[in-house]
């Protein structure tokens, strides 16, 4: 995968050394554009590593797209999940409103690859933060929405913003939490009396509503179905009142809508007489895991269904024991925190390869060792394992650069993060 013109100017250095995780070593560094015509493919690469399939990239952005298009949605996809510019560009141009970031810090990285509107989806209330957005506000170029859910926040924002030489608003949007979640109003009378409040501010813009179901429910099961449709439908009706109690230049937007849910999102939201922007981030890479269980998509039909696109690949390194494998993938090379990987094929060295998945598991993980269960004894040292993850999250930050391989396994490009 070959820089993108909108990341071309944050990648033109990016080089690829022989000290570059995963990679083969190097005589010279390799320039990132350089990659597709190496000639290398996934076997040159050094183990472990972690490899994206360009298919199933692919696929998952242009289902997306049109799911959204279908129903007249935006995208601000959520970029936190790969912090990766390339990838970012891949949803841009398929349509995408903008992306969303986690914080400043990663709102930064975005306007240095090019992206042009950036959903901030976090309070801030540290000074660099807002110092950073008051110079942002300064640059013609940059669309910038953030989120608010306290008078204090727009107070800070507004002594941050005073002085700083940008002419214009911050736009913001009034965030509707519930109890026992993470940021946000806690009801819909103080989100329409915060709304209140930062109307009048000249520092910032109301231009709409904003939540976050995810932290409701962690599967997608009739009872948390009903808990997320039930905060969704309070969120229509707090856009719903602020239309009605303020002057909007255009439509208003209302924003939720993450990984698991963007399906019931779609379906609660879309009455409300707003613009409906979801914020789904893994469905990109989608994995083996948690995602694989619980995308909206996961029993639809086939053009739409998702496909995994991250593959950890590691070397079988010991079989001390009967029915006892080690490999060389750790905690320092893959997520965890939603499951361990998921062996799907070995690749013997003779150059055959044998599917696997569920006759090999993974029990256990050390920083750089995963121990598995192979009753049947099919894993030889030397073999090579190739293994499915579970939440990308967690598996992207731990690559600088990162591999994209075709259908036939050869490396067409890499892709740089920035965690």
């Amino acid at each position: 995968m070959t820089p993108s013109s909108g990341a071309s100017a944050i990648l033109s250095d990016v080089r690829i050394e022989g000290s570059t995780k995963g990679f083969p070593d190097l005589p010279a560094p390799v320039q990132l554009g350089e990659v597709p015509s190496r000639g290398w493919t996934a076997d040159d690469l050094a183990p472990p590593s972690l490899v994206l399939r360009r298919s199933a990239l692919d696929h998952n952005v242009q289902s997306m797209a049109g799911f959204a298009a279908q129903r007249g949605l935006s995208l601000a996809p959520h970029g936190k999940v790969g912090m990766a510019p390339q990838l970012w560009w891949m949803q841009l141009e398929a349509g995408a409103w903008g992306i969303a970031a986690a914080g400043a810090g990663q709102a930064r990285v975005m306007r240095a690859a090019g992206v042009r509107r950036v959903l901030i989806a976090n309070e801030l209330a540290d000074t660099a933060s807002i110092r950073w957005v008051a110079a942002a506000l300064r640059d013609g170029d940059a669309e910038l929405v953030g989120q608010v859910d306290s008078e204090r926040a727009v107070e800070l924002l507004e002594e941050g913003l005073a002085g700083s030489g940008a002419e214009r608003p911050f736009r913001v949007l009034v965030e509707l939490g519930h109890v026992g979640g993470r940021t946000g109003c806690r009801d819909r009378d103080d989100a329409r009396a915060l709304a209140a409040r930062v109307a009048r501010s000249g520092r910032l813009q109301l231009v709409g509503v904003t939540g976050f179901e995810g932290t409701l429910a962690d599967d997608r099961s009739a009872s948390s179905l009903e808990r997320v449709g039930a905060f969704l439908d309070d969120l229509r009706l707090l856009a719903t009142a602020l239309a009605a109690e303020h002057a909007f230049d255009e439509p208003p937007i209302v924003s939720a809508g993450g990984s698991m849910f963007f399906d019931v999102a779609a379906d609660r939201l879309s009455d409300a007489a707003a613009r409906v922007m979801l914020r789904p981030g893994c469905y990109l890479t989608h994995d083996h895991g948690v995602y694989a269980s619980t995308s909206p998509f996961t029993n639809g039909p086939d053009h739409r269904r998702l496909r995994p696109a991250i593959e950890a690949w590691g070397t079988v390194l010991s079989t001390p024991e009967r029915g006892l494998a080690i490999l060389g993938i750790g905690r320092r090379d893959v997520s965890f925190d939603h499951g361990y990987p998921r062996p799907l094929r070995v690749r013997r060295r003779d150059g055959s390869d044998a599917a696997i998945e569920g006759h090999v598991v993974v029990t256990g993980l050390n920083d750089q060792h995963a121990f598995l269960d192979d009753p049947d004894g099919v894993l030889a040292v030397g073999a090579t394992l190739v293994c499915g993850i579970s939440h990308p999250c967690t598996a992207f930050d731990k690559w600088p650069l990162i591999g994209v391989v075709d259908d036939d396994d050869v490396i067409v490009g890499a892709v740089r993060t920035y965690f």
